[in-house]
């Protein structure tokens, strides 16, 4: 059975296959209003008269243009363009031919045409393109009158084309001339065209005008000599006089144009002038500058000497418009001070391009700043240019992560031979980020001296590979190094003690504030120092835990001969009256480096004073900052440090803290017989929460008078001197050779009298505005009378 169907299959095969056929086109070209033959023949040749033949355009769309079924010609569907324009030539479709007669051939037949025949057993179709072209006419050349310039109007028109011709003019040489545009229009006999030319005065007065289409040319050529205008010198003299009067109302209007724009800009200039000398700051802050007004602002800024060498954006407007309009300013100056200005990446941009561009910038602060890991890595482009020569940066509380980390290490890696300041402080780098900068620090062609990484969130990990990499690069620059508030490094310190006592090891400063460091962790930094405590010059352990017994390990080390440590900073390290006497005793033995002690907000109580005050009865100790703020002092501690500075006239001690102690009236009677002394230089002074009333006001204004010349800074906030003790301090204002500016401890950025919360009533303010008054010499910049009774018009 299944022979048979096999069988079966191959006949219908092989009877299907004596059907089948291919056919053949070609390509037809006809004028319009002529017959054309659009070829399709079946290969091999056999009889289409019981076939379909049915002729399309296929463009535009898919008109029916003749169809053949049944052995006749059907006409339903047709196109109406097509009727009775075809037909097939019926005598040859015994031989295959079903090729298509398209009579009175119209512009619009060009395109192309499929020709299909189906069998009962096959069918297949192919595609014939007509093309339309016609050759028109001789060009026509006409004379159309005389131009404006003198020269002779000349039109070609030639009809009878297809498709659009090329239309030229030629001087007699057959070089092309500059026309008119050419015109064109179709119409039933093809297309239409026209072009004019100006035509002057030649050595032939010759001109030709060609058609060309393909390799058909058709030109016609005219002599313009007897069309040439006579000269007229009338029209010539009016010409001229209108043309000088046009000039003159010309010069009349940009004359009033430009003094109104010049007087527009004067006045725009006059404000810009004065934004920029105002005193107040930001100087520029919600002006709404014209184009112009920034452009003047900008060069009066890089004509300045002073803006040069510092930028400081926060005196014109803290603002990111305000630094892209003054962009170029940056790329002139040496330092830019952009801190707290709301920058973003936008200006990151600006930057890199700065650092590029082998600028003078030497010292960048962009802190506080949202510069995002994005920022940074725009700004990485210019850091990582071999053409960026800057030697600070300062990205503090930049909202930087361990990827932007990543990015500024990469950066740095590239060109590290420059940069000796880095400021990375309030960011979040985590460990991850600290080892990308460990990575830096290793290499020998890194010239960092300055590292800032407080309140950075290092963990012991992050702090260990920190250690390791200075370590590892015996030719390290590193010189200060801070991890203030890491709360988290290792209260052991065993990778940092291992760097200190490497004697390749140059640090000069080192804050370890707020790191959780105890006993344990301070022996170890002792015991390193020991090893090698030649070079470190400031320390500080503030807030952490070292106890007494941490204090007497770091006292051993005050008492080498070899260390050099000028500042220390202990506030708020839980310090009694046992380690401050062997600080004491330390100092005593080696009094010749220490500079600044700062005991704060510890408990060494009268008693740990009185050991302090006989270091500072050595003649040789040569302290000048002493902080003993929040000391639990009282009258007889403070009687003995006055005690001992009146017994050493070659005291160095210039500023004293003893704010928030309790000298009260009777501490600062001692105090003022101190100040009173003429070989006594203190220049600062801080008595704020102190007890003082009347009484001791009264004795440190006499001894002031007594000695005004020496004294910059007095701070009495919160003490009662009340409307007595104002009088007493207006009289010493009154003296030509007090040199008081400043009687606060806060870091203003003018000297400042502050005298809040001190009990003043009008009668006070009144002496004191008197006093002022009267000494028309004195020093005071500001006066600070917050929390009073004075009354506002009096003051």
């Amino acid at each position: 059975m299944e022979c048979v169907w096999v069988i079966i299959l191959f006949l219908h095969w092989s009877l299907s296959g004596a059907q089948r056929f291919d056919l053949e086109g070609g390509g037809s070209v006809a004028a319009p209003g002529s017959d054309v033959t659009l070829p399709c023949s079946l290969k091999p040749r056999m009889s289409a008269v019981d076939m379909e033949v049915k002729w399309t355009r296929q463009d535009p769309g898919d008109k029916l243009v003749h169809h053949y079924k049944n052995k006749q010609d059907q006409t339903d569907k047709l196109d109406p363009s097509y009727i009775n324009r075809t037909s097939l030539f019926i005598e040859k479709l015994q031989q295959g031919n079903t090729s298509l007669l398209l009579k009175k051939v119209q512009v619009s037949d060009g395109g192309l045409y499929r020709c299909r025949v189906d069998s009962d057993q096959w069918k297949d179709s192919v595609n014939v393109q007509l093309r339309i072209e016609a050759t028109g006419g001789t060009p026509e050349i006409s004379v159309l009158g005389t131009g404006v310039s003198g020269g002779v109007l000349l039109q070609c028109e030639s009809r009878g084309w297809w498709p659009v011709p090329d239309l030229q003019w030629l001087n007699s040489e057959g070089a092309k001339l500059p026309a008119g545009v050419k015109e064109s229009c179709e119409d039933v006999g093809g297309f239409y065209v026209r072009r004019s030319l100006t035509a002057h005065k030649s050595n032939t007065n010759t001109y030709i005008c060609r058609v060309k289409l393909g390799e058909v040319k058709k030109e016609e050529q005219i002599d313009i000599t007897d069309h040439l205008p006579k000269p007229d010198n009338t029209a010539a003299i009016a010409v001229s006089v209108t043309l000088i009067l046009l000039s003159a109302l010309v010069c009349v209007v940009v004359y009033f144009i430009r003094r109104d724009k010049l007087r527009k800009w004067l006045k725009e200039k006059q404000t810009a002038d004065m934004c920029l000398k105002g005193e107040g700051e930001p100087r520029l802050h919600g002006v709404n500058f014209t184009d112009a007004q920034w452009k003047y602002v900008e060069h009066t800024l890089l004509t300045s000497e002073e803006v040069l060498e510092v930028f400081d954006l926060r005196k014109y407007d803290p603002s990111e418009e305000c630094f892209l309009k003054l962009q170029k300013v940056v790329y002139a100056c040496r330092k830019a001070q952009l801190s707290y200005c709301d920058l973003t990446e936008k200006s990151c941009d600006v930057l890199a391009s700065v650092l590029r561009s082998n600028s003078r910038l030497r010292e960048l602060d962009l802190s506080q700043n949202i510069l995002w890991n994005s920022g940074v890595k725009k700004l990485c482009s210019g850091l990582e240019s071999s053409d960026c020569k800057l030697e600070k940066l300062s990205l503090s509380n930049c909202s930087i992560r361990e990827e932007g980390c990543a990015a500024l290490c990469s950066a740095l890696k590239k060109n590290p031979s420059h940069l000796r300041e880095l400021n990375l402080d309030s960011n979040n780098p985590r460990d991850s980020g600290v080892k990308q900068l460990s990575d830096l620090l290793e290499d020998p062609h890194c010239k960092l001296e300055k590292l800032h990484l407080s309140y950075c969130m290092i963990t012991k990990e992050g702090c260990d590979d920190l250690c390791s990499a200075l370590k590892n690069n015996p030719s390290s620059h590193m010189r200060v190094l801070n991890l203030h508030n890491n709360k988290s490094v290792d209260s052991r310190l065993e990778k940092l003690s291992a760097l200190l006592e490497y004697p390749h090891c140059k640090l000069e400063i080192l804050d370890l504030t707020d790191c959780s460091i105890t006993q344990e962790g301070c022996v170890a930094l002792c015991s390193a120092l020991k090893k090698n405590p030649s070079h470190l010059r400031e320390l500080n352990l503030n807030h952490n835990k070292p106890g007494d017994s941490g204090v007497k390990q770091l006292s051993d080390l005050l008492e080498d001969p070899h260390c050099k440590l000028e500042k220390l900073d202990l506030s708020g390290c839980s310090i009694t009256e046992q380690g401050c006497a062997a600080l004491c005793s330390a100092l005593k033995k080696n009094p010749a480096h220490l500079r600044e002690l700062n005991l704060n907000n510890n408990k060494p109580g009268d008693s740990g004073v009185k050991q302090l005050s006989a270091l500072l009865e050595d003649p040789h100790c040569t302290l000048e900052k002493l902080d003993l703020s929040s000391c639990s002092i009282t009258e007889e501690g403070c009687a003995a440090l006055c005690s001992a500075l009146k017994k050493n006239p070659s005291s160095h001690l210039r500023e004293l803290n003893l704010n928030n102690n309790k000298p009260g009236d009777s501490g600062v009677k001692q105090l003022s017989d101190l100040l009173e002394d003429q070989n006594y230089k203190l220049e600062k002074l801080e008595l704020s929460k102190c007890s003082i009333r009347e009484e001791g006001f009264d004795a440190l204004c006499s001894a002031l008078k007594k000695n005004p010349s020496h004294l910059r800074e007095l701070n009495l906030n919160h003490n009662k001197p009340g409307d007595s003790g104002v009088k007493q301090l207006s009289a010493l204002l009154e003296d030509p050779h007090c040199k008081l500016e400043k009687l606060d401890t806060l870091k203003c950025f003018s000297p400042l009298y502050s005298l809040s919360w001190c009990s003043i009533t009008e009668e006070g303010c009144v002496a004191l505005c008197s006093a002022l008054k009267k000494n028309t010499s004195s020093h005071p910049r500001e006066l600070n009378l917050d929390y009073n009774k004075s009354g506002l018009k009096t003051c």
